[in-house]
């Protein structure tokens, strides 16, 4: 009898553990197909100063993660970083779309190459996000920033607009009037940046008087003509921060837009002594207002046709300490127009 009981006892045991086995079984592939296949997120990011849009990826997939995908089991993402901040980058760009088009849930595209990706995925089904880039250049994308885009294409946009920068320095150079916009030709960025200029309406130029000095005639000729045409301030985009080093020896105040991978903590770091304002959009919380866009289109609560694009967060600035080394006063209306004052 004894022996009868435990063999009964042995049998319960087993059949507790294969139906335990059964519920797991069940289980594991109900959360590891949660939201249905493995999704594929493809970043295409280039390389510019500091981190080449590190903390876009970074902040998406942190936030992706809270939202419940997992990496390796939910999600899966794939990063290229293309070779250059300028058109060299396109061949890489072009090849990238084309191997992870038959396979990607979702392309992140970094900065102005956005347009390039367009052009290969327009006339797919695939959901590209620009992550980020100018509002200007979202314009030449979409037809406008604040409805629905209706197609396969939204995203975050920076704002780096010409008349707050106009504006911001008309308020630290109360009787400046000449103020130069400094790009270069060669890179995309900046050329569309410019046609934000040269569309500024009189009153939006603040009583400056623009000029546009182009860096690919070369360095050294822009910075002789800071000097010749007395400019009082000038900023720019990329390729004014690529030749920074050299464009301070024309000792002109800059006032400028940074289009960093850089946050609030960060902006001293960057904001030397030749720097006496400017903007700046954290890249940060772009990639994770971009992961909430994306989570919502793979859970099947938002559609990218029905994905209005975001606008970053900007942060005005002013270098107080810049200022002071160049015995500068900042007036109290100029420092309550900013967010953050570098002491």
């Amino acid at each position: 009898m004894d022996k009868r009981k435990k063999q009964m006892r042995i049998t319960r045991i087993k059949l507790r553990l294969i139906f335990t086995l059964l519920c797991l079984a069940l289980l594991f592939p109900l959360q590891s197909t949660a939201w249905g296949k493995t999704k594929q997120v493809v970043f295409i990011r280039y390389r510019i100063a500091p981190a080449h849009f590190a903390n876009v990826v970074q902040e998406f997939k942190a936030t992706m993660a809270q939202r419940g995908f997992v990496e390796g089991r939910d999600i899966e993402y794939v990063d290229v970083l293309t070779r250059s901040a300028d058109q060299d980058s396109i061949p890489d760009v072009v090849a990238a779309v084309r191997k992870y088009k038959q396979s990607a849930d979702m392309f992140i595209t970094c900065g102005w190459i956005s347009m390039t990706a367009l052009e290969l995925l327009k006339d797919t089904h695939i959901p590209q996000l620009f992550v980020p880039v100018l509002e200007s250049v979202a314009l030449e994308m979409l037809p406008a920033v604040n409805k629905p885009p209706g197609t396969n294409l939204s995203g975050i946009y920076l704002m780096y607009p010409p008349e707050k920068i106009l504006r911001l320095a008309r308020l630290i150079l109360p009787g400046a009037k000449k103020y130069a916009y400094v790009y270069d030709s060669r890179i995309p960025a900046d050329l569309v940046f410019k046609k934000g200029y040269e569309g500024l309406t009189p009153p939006d130029r603040h009583d400056f008087s623009l000029s546009f000095l182009d860096l690919a005639a070369g360095t050294d000729k822009v910075v002789a003509t800071l000097a010749a045409e007395k400019i009082d301030a000038y900023g720019g985009i990329v390729g004014s921060f690529k030749n920074r080093e050299a464009l301070s020896a024309s000792g002109v105040p800059l006032i400028t837009s940074f289009t960093l991978d850089i946050d609030q903590t960060s902006i001293e770091d960057y904001a030397g002594s030749d720097t006496i304002a400017g903007l700046f959009n954290p890249f940060g919380y772009c990639g994770a207002q971009a992961a909430d866009m994306t989570a919502d289109i793979f859970t099947g609560k938002n559609t990218i046709e029905n994905t209005v694009p975001r606008p970053a967060k900007q942060v005005a600035f002013i270098n107080l300490k810049a200022a002071r080394q160049r015995n500068l006063p900042i007036s109290f209306d100029a420092l309550e127009a900013v967010d953050i004052i570098i002491k």
